[in-house]
């Protein structure tokens, strides 16, 4: 019998060893944004028939990381197959959905405004806000910092209009920095400024730095590490709030623009909030998606705000609320019934 015994705990023993070693071989494995979250599915999922696919951007990009999580979640709550993809951004995302070449697309509202508008890179190829693309919900706000130099001695944009000759910050030509200089330039009518490129921004920094450049439109995530930087403790630049009537004017002006605020003590020298423009960056559909689906994945995400968060920090202001009057292409009728369960909409 101690013979017997002996030969079965050494079986074990064998057993156990082979399963640790298939396991470390199994986790040294690379990974995919598709098998990681495949494994969630199997933990914690119902099977499902529904399969995904969701377009990001770059591999290893901000947009990328933000895709995989949320195909990690939307697989972890109701066991969906989704893939994140790897493509050449928010324009490429916008055509693919109306296409349904994919089911799921990120963008960020200047390419979606531009797209509804046939503007810029959607010049000749407009794809109308009733062409079938549909919003799901917004995320990651990136306001408009509106950086002013000091010595200046304006705290308006109005009385910052009328100096003649500022030196105002362009980057890149073509670039959205060059962009969103020029619709502040012209709505608010300044006074023959004058548009300078410094092509990136550790040389804007620079010239910030030595007093080169009096202010930058600058739409940045906040907390901006190089605004940080220039800042300071606030004695040689300030971050210009806006009045609700020029929010308002600017909004009415450009569609990919909302409301948003940069909080107090976001920067050095900060003090009270700071009332600005951006815009979000949304997850589209086609309107052929199934309400139902829609609708899950709508709720699911705000759901797991908490888990996505700690994928990437960009999803910190993720809200319900952050789609009241800040869609460009509607809501796809599956969101649109979560909004209205939960009291966002009527």
């Amino acid at each position: 019998m101690k013979k017997l015994i002996a030969f079965t705990l050494s079986l074990l023993l064998m057993l156990t060893m082979l399963t640790a070693c298939a396991g470390q071989e199994a986790s040294s494995a690379p990974q995919t944004a598709e098998t990681s979250a495949d494994a969630a599915q199997t933990a914690a999922a119902p099977a499902s028939d529904v399969r995904l696919s969701l377009g990001t951007s770059s591999l290893g990009g901000n947009f990328f990381t933000m895709g995989a999580a949320m195909a990690a979640v939307f697989m972890d709550d109701y066991g969906y197959s989704v893939t994140a993809q790897a493509t050449n951004g928010s324009g490429s995302n916008i055509v693919s959905v109306l296409d349904k070449e994919l089911d799921l697309g990120m963008a960020q509202a200047n390419s979606i405004a531009s797209a509804a508008e046939g503007t810029g890179q959607f010049a000749g190829n407009q794809i109308a806000t009733d062409s079938g693309v549909c919003t799901l919900f917004n995320w990651n706000s990136t306001p408009v910092h509106i950086l002013v130099r000091r010595a200046l001695g304006v705290d308006n944009i109005e009385d910052l209009a009328a100096l003649s000759g500022l030196k105002v910050e362009c980057m890149n030509p073509g670039d959205g920095f060059e962009d969103m200089a020029k619709k502040f330039t012209e709505t608010f009518s300044f006074n023959n400024p004058s548009f300078e490129y410094s092509g990136s921004r550790v040389q804007l920094a620079s010239r910030l730095k030595n007093g080169e450049i009096d202010v930058t439109f600058d739409g940045t995530g906040l907390g901006s590490s190089w605004m940080s930087d220039v800042i300071g403790d606030g004695s040689d630049y300030i971050i210009m709030s806006l009045t609700d009537e020029q929010i308002e004017l600017l909004c009415s002006k450009y569609s990919e623009l909302t409301p948003l605020t940069i909080p107090a003590g976001t920067y050095g020298g900060v003090e009270e909030d700071v009332k600005t423009v951006g815009f979000w960056t949304t997850l589209l559909c086609n309107a052929d998606m199934d309400e139902e689906v829609a609708y899950n994945l709508t709720k699911s995400v705000y759901a797991n705000k908490e888990a996505l968060v700690k994928a990437h920090a960009f999803f910190t202001d993720l809200d319900p609320q952050n789609i009241v009057d800040a869609t460009i292409y509607p809501l796809h009728p599956g969101a649109e019934r979560y909004y209205k369960e939960i009291g966002v909409l009527n």
